[in-house]
Formats: C-alpha cells, structure tokens, sequence
C-alpha cells in the first residue's frame, strides 16, 4: 500500500485535531463536573475503551489483508469493486463484518457485567444518587455500533483510500468533540461521554450511503462461490496486533478504573485527566513517525537502508522535542495554576510529572516497535504485554492500599527498568539481523 501525499496532511490535521479537542474538552470538564463526576467520566470512558481487547488488532489485520487482496482491483462509482479476484475480496469483506458482528455481541454483554458491578458497587458505597444508568447503557450501545464501523474502515484504507478514511474520521473527531463541549456546558454531565461515538456514527452512515454502499452489498449478498479461512489468512496477522493492543489498554487504561473501584472517584477523576492531557501529548508527537510509516516499509522492501534510517531519526528526534516542549508547557501550566481550584482536578505535582515520564517513555519504546513493525514484524510484542502485567498487578497493589503515588511509581519504574532498556537491545539486534538476511 503506497500512501499518497495528499493523505499525510489529514492524518496530521486528525492527530492535532485529537490534541487540541482533548484540550479544550479538558478545560469545559474542570469548569462543568463536580470532582466526582470527572471520575465516573473518565472511568465511564476506560471502561468502554475494553472494546480494544475484544478486537484483538483485528481492524489492523482487515488493513494489511485488504492492501494485499486489493492490487489487482479497482473502486467504481458508489463503492462497488471491479477486478481480478473480486469475489475473494467480497467474501473477505462479508466475512470480517460477520466477525466483528461476533465480537460486538461478546463485547455488549461483557462490558455491561462489569458495568454494572462497577459502577453499582461504587454507587452503593458513596450513596450520591449519580444516574448512571442510562447514559452508561447508551455509551456501551454507541460503543458497540461503532465497532461494527470498523471493518469497513480497514477495507477501504487498505485499499489505498487512506485521504477518504481520514477525512471522514477528521469529520467524526470535530463533530464528537462540538457535541460533547455543548452537553458539557449544558449540564449534561455523564451524557457527555456519548456524543462522540454518536457523532461518528452518524457520519460514517452519511459517508457509507454516499460513498461506499456498495459495501452494503456485498456484505448482504450470500457469496456461495468463494468463502474465506479466517484462521488461515487473518489469524496469523491478527494475534500479534491484538497482543499489542491488550498492552496498550492495561498501560493507558486500567489505571483509571482501578482507582475508581478500589479509592474513589475523586481520585480516579484525578488520574483519569492527567492520563487523558499525557496521552494527549503523545499522540500529537506519535504522529510525526505514523505518518511516515508506509514509506519507511517501503524504503525496507527497497533495501534503501540509509533513506529508512534518514527518516526513522528525523522523525523521531522531532517527536521527543515536540513531546519534551509539550511536558514544559503542561509543567509550567500546572504551576501556573497552583492555588486555584482547577489543579486541584489533576494529580499532585510529583505524581503528575510522574505520568508525563511514563508516557513520554512508552513514546520512545512505541516508536522503536513502530520502526521495526516497517520489517512486518511485531519482535517487541512480549515485552510490551509482560511490562503491562507488571503495571496492572503493581498498580493494584498499590491502590488496594491506597498508594497513589505507588501506582505512578510502578508505572515509571517499569517503563524505564524493563520494558525501555529491553526494546532497545532487541531493536538493535533486530534490525542488523534482518538487514542481513534480506541482503542474503
């Protein structure tokens, strides 16, 4: 799949998009929700976010299949495909809907047991009379259908359309993040964490029907000529993919819910919106070597060895320093803010510098997987999963304790002591190795 340049400003403006928005969305929070409703938001949100597990690296999986079964193919007027193996890809795109069909019925009643227990056992102890119900019913329902949005969107960027899939999820970002701003600000409160999924539903039914409802039918059409083996021809992709993501939900997003359960929603809120501000800084800083991941594999298959070289450092250099710039704005804020009640909505300073440690790490060691994903490998997968087990099971310890602070340590400890220095050998290794082999 050759990424054209016309894409590489959208996938920009998407990810700056995401930065700003989650921004400004912070600000109306701390000027909206009490204490206590920032931490049933933000665990509202981690809560949903399972849905990454359950997907297991599928959409990423439907991509990569989709850019090889699509070489041969051509998109005609309102998203009908015409070409040689045409009815292969037709039964690939039935068949991933079906699967994530699946997925999504798990996913629903999954996450509504744990909702439920959650959010009731919480509700219980602080006997606030929160109504939790409904919009929690509505966010997991949204949830579940913008899953079923996903396989769509991975057949058609795999298919080259990448300028089409971001300006539609550029589209979805703005109105998600308009739509949550006006139920903030309307008091809405709870109701808030909805609109975006809602948001991006609808835009994606527009675009469908208009641009792409051929894929509506060839999803409804039985295709009794071809079928296709999952197990052969995704699985393989799938598992390493998925491994990646359980990692990222344990690292970015247990922490929030684990506080909620077992402290309290003040200081789960706390942790949610300092998390949510650090991970905002990563995906802007993320974004300057994402969008240049198509060339460097390409760069790969060419063994033009100082041109992927060239642009891995250049990228990553200008990622730290837009991250290291991002810390001493979010620092210099912060102690701005000290005396007035909005700093009493993040975490204390140490903790809070802290969680821009850890995030800033796990940049570093992502953007080492990141280059070597270039080679079509994932050699980085086991140590990102085993440094997440290491960081749910200390941070569970640490919060049945109450030891906040013992969370954070345990989250820059393993970053910095096991998972950083370990990517790095590996890293090394592998990319000398499999020059090699390819120059054999």
């Amino acid at each position: 799949m050759r990424l054209k340049e016309s894409a590489l400003p959208f996938i920009l403006a998407q990810r700056l998009w995401q930065g700003f928005a989650g921004l400004i969305t912070l600000v109306i929070i701390t000027m909206t929700l009490t204490h206590e409703q920032q931490g049933w938001y933000y665990t509202f949100l981690g809560i949903a976010a399972l849905y990454s597990i359950f997907e297991m690296g599928l959409s990423g999986a439907i991509l990569q299949v989709s850019a090889h079964l699509f070489v041969k193919l051509n998109w005609l007027q309102g998203g009908h495909v015409e070409g040689e193996g045409v009815s292969e890809f037709n039964a690939f795109v039935a068949s991933s809907v079906r699967i994530y069909g699946l997925i999504s019925i798990v996913f629903v009643v999954f996450s509504s047991l744990v909702g439920v227990y959650m959010f009731g056992h919480r509700a219980s102890l602080d006997h606030s009379g929160l109504l939790w119900h409904a919009p929690w019913s509505a966010l997991l329902a949204l949830t579940t259908m913008n899953m079923m949005t996903l396989p769509f969107f991975s057949v058609v960027e795999g298919s080259g359309e990448i300028t089409e899939v971001y300006q539609v999820r550029l589209i979805q970002g703005i109105a998600g993040s308009v739509l949550c701003w006006f139920v903030l600000l309307q008091g809405g409160a709870l109701w808030a964490t909805t609109m975006l999924p809602l948001a991006s539903l609808v835009v994606f039914c527009c675009w469908l029907v208009k641009k792409k409802i051929g894929l509506i039918y060839i999803v409804i059409k039985p295709h009794v000529e071809h079928t296709y083996d999952w197990m052969l021809n995704i699985w393989p992709h799938q598992w390493r993919l998925g491994l990646n993501s359980i990692s990222l939900f344990m690292m970015s997003q247990l922490a929030t819910p684990i506080l909620f359960y077992y402290y309290d929603p003040v200081i789960a809120g706390q942790m949610g919106l300092s998390l949510t501000l650090a991970h905002m800084l990563g995906i802007v800083a993320q974004s300057w070597i994402a969008r240049r991941v198509p060339m460097m594999s390409q760069a790969v298959a060419r063994r033009e060895w100082h041109l992927f070289d060239t642009i891995f450092t250049r990228d990553l250099l200008f990622s730290i320093f837009i991250f290291l710039l991002g810390i001493l704005v979010l620092i210099l804020g912060y102690q701005f803010l000290v005396g007035t009640k909005y700093v009493e909505r993040l975490l204390p300073f140490w903790q809070f510098v802290g969680l821009l440690s850890f995030v800033f790490l796990y940049h570093l060691s992502n953007a080492l997987s990141t280059q070597l994903r270039s080679f079509r490998r994932e050699p980085l997968m086991w140590v990102n999963l085993i440094g997440s087990f290491i960081i749910v099971i200390g941070s569970l310890i640490a919060a049945h304790q109450a030891e906040m602070a013992g969370m954070v340590v345990v989250m820059v400890a393993t970053q910095l002591l096991f998972v950083l220095p370990l990517s790095l050998i590996l890293w090394r290794r592998y990319n000398l190795l499999w020059r090699s082999e390819m120059v054999l």
